[in-house]
């Protein structure tokens, strides 16, 4: 029986994902006036890519395709990976939103950020955060 798709052809693809990631990162960077984060994901999406497609054959090759061993060790491969890229950009999207400073961003009082009415000690608007508080604190 052939194949659909060969290891070669496969392969390819994850090369050719390698170099593409990273220039659709660029572009959809540049349409948020971003592009340097956006190059960023796309260089990670890429690699990131690439390495996973290889330790999952180094595990294929070495446990056998139809095992459920090999099932078994894919599955916390990419759930440990899929977890610890969710927390980075849990982490990355707090950070951001905590200290980017740009305009019309809010900057948080506390942990769980502030209701949307703005009494003393609640968050403020950045423009408003540059300028001292009338109760002086």
């Amino acid at each position: 029986m052939k194949e659909l798709i060969t290891l070669n052809q496969a392969n390819l693809l994850m090369l050719a994902l390698l170099v593409v990631a990273p220039i659709i990162g660029l572009i959809a960077g540049a349409a948020y006036r971003k592009p340097v984060p956006g190059l960023a994901a796309g260089v990670l999406i890429g690699a990131g890519n690439l390495v996973l497609w290889k330790v999952y054959n180094l595990i294929t090759e070495r446990l056998g395709l139809d095992t459920v061993k090999n099932l078994l060790v894919n599955l916390a491969l990419f759930a440990v990976v899929g977890l610890i890229a969710g927390l980075a950009w849990g982490w990355a999207s707090r950070t951001k939103l905590r200290g980017s400073g740009g305009e019309g961003d809010p900057v948080l009082a506390g942990a769980g950020g502030a209701p949307p009415s703005r009494g003393p000690g609640e968050s403020r608007m950045t423009e408003d955060a540059k300028r001292p508080s009338r109760d002086g604190g």
